[in-house]
């Protein structure tokens, strides 16, 4: 069974119902969580944490230091919302007609029209979760596909925002079969860059070296 724990899932269940699943953009319906895992991400060495700050372009017999990051870290600092303030709303502290909570509904509705992005995340090599959907195969072989932060997204429901959609490529050892929604984890290249595939529109692209089910 799915859990609901994160910032993570609180912040893009927020930006879902913006969209046109739900009325209320703090409201907790209809969100979806990944699968839970013990190691936390707060808990990270300090390899796993290196940013790739030079060229994005690797080297053969290069091994890049790889940042494990999630849906939360492709937003800049700036716009994200207090989880604080969300939690305390979230549990019934805060009512509806809080002029913080007013003033938090403002900012998310504008975030999801502006959508920003993170340009510190350029050319750095990650791990992140989320869900497939895919966009080009090769016979029963997924080669490109959106990575998405919550099921249904593109298919069920509307698209996430450009900067909750990622575009990924693979290759030869990263390619698969998998399914509408398989939850996986991708390992590669990320790139600030806008795609428009006949599925969504995404702000950041992944040159995928690894791709497996998230357990």
């Amino acid at each position: 069974m799915l859990k609901y724990k994160s910032l993570t899932l609180i912040f893009f269940s927020l930006i879902v119902i913006i969209t046109g699943c739900e009325k209320d953009p703090l409201s907790q319906k209809g969100k979806v969580q990944l699968p839970d895992k013990k190691q936390n991400l707060a808990s990270q060495t300090a390899d796993e944490k290196t940013i790739i700050n030079e060229s994005p372009v690797i080297e053969k017999n290069e091994l890049p230091q790889v940042t494990k990051i999630d849906w939360e870290d492709l937003i800049p600092k700036e716009w994200r919302p207090d989880p604080k303030l969300v939690d305390k709303y979230n549990k019934g502290e805060i009512d509806d007609d809080d002029p913080r909570i007013m003033a938090l509904r403002d900012r998310l509705r504008e975030m999801e029209k502006r959508a920003p992005i993170n340009d510190k995340l350029h050319g750095q090599v990650i791990k992140m979760p989320g869900f497939v959907v895919p966009v080009e195969l090769d016979g029963e072989i997924v080669r490109e596909f959106l990575l998405v932060p919550y099921h249904g997204a593109c298919v069920h429901v509307p698209p996430p925002p450009v900067n909750q959609t990622v575009y990924v490529k693979t290759n030869n050892q990263s390619a698969g079969k998998f399914e509408y929604f398989d939850t996986v984890w991708v390992t590669g290249l990320l790139t600030v860059e806008k795609t428009k595939s006949k599925v969504a529109e995404s702000g950041y692209t992944i040159t995928a070296t690894k791709v497996e089910l998230y357990k």
